[in-house]
């Protein structure tokens, strides 16, 4: 777990960090280099931060959570293996979804020790049903089948998560649809205000609220 120095600022944590992106996004975007750039500025070693490209080209990542799942599950088990434990996953907008698929419906909890989720919609957004075309969408739709069985049942007690969520989101509508819908002792929703929904990945004043939790 990552904690403050003594001046109040992050110190890296034990695990390494896998970082994922979200719908139509991919992990060659500039603000996953910034993202980057936070975890060294605070001490990570950069060999134990990885950003997870789901494709090469955005636009083009658009199927659902269940099958990103699998590939979050396979990078995950490859830091496991490389480092000698738990991985912390910070994911961002649908990317959410698909490590919650993993960590809480394909035995990945074991594997894991964070889940940051950064406006990813938990209880979908309002928008999602202008991309019904896309497997992607129809898993974000309010009430679709996806989050019915994620939301049914509390998360695993081994992993601990965090849901950041912004006011000024203006792709997840309701604001509180990407909080975590969960009241229990390893679950924090954090409210921030100013960011939209891209800069919750880039944003320094985010990434310290929830780097210290690492």
């Amino acid at each position: 777990m990552a904690t403050l120095d003594d001046g109040g600022g992050v110190m890296p944590g034990d695990e390494p960090v896998l970082l994922v992106h979200g719908y139509g996004d991919t992990g060659q975007t500039p603000w996953w280099s910034t993202l980057e750039r936070h975890f060294r500025d605070v001490g990570y070693d950069e060999r134990r931060v990885s950003t997870l490209s789901f494709g090469p080209l955005m636009g083009t990542t658009l199927w659902s959570p269940r099958h990103y799942a699998r590939l979050i599950g396979r990078r995950v088990e490859e830091l496991r293996d490389r480092h000698g434990g738990r991985v912390d996953i910070v994911a961002h907008s649908m990317g959410g979804l698909g490590a919650r698929w993993y960590v809480e419906r394909e035995n990945g909890a074991a594997n894991v020790d964070d889940l940051v989720t950064l406006g990813t919609p938990h209880r979908g957004t309002d928008l999602a049903y202008m991309h019904l075309f896309t497997p992607g969408g129809r898993a974000m739709v309010p009430d679709s089948d996806l989050l019915a069985t994620l939301n049914g049942r509390a998360p695993p007690r081994g992993v601990s998560y965090t849901a950041v969520w912004s006011d000024d989101d203006g792709l997840i509508r309701p604001g509180r649809s990407a909080a975590l819908p969960f009241e229990a002792t390893n679950v924090r929703n954090i409210r921030v205000s100013g960011p939209g929904h891209m800069s919750l990945v880039s944003d320094r004043t985010v990434f310290e609220r929830y780097a210290e939790l690492l």
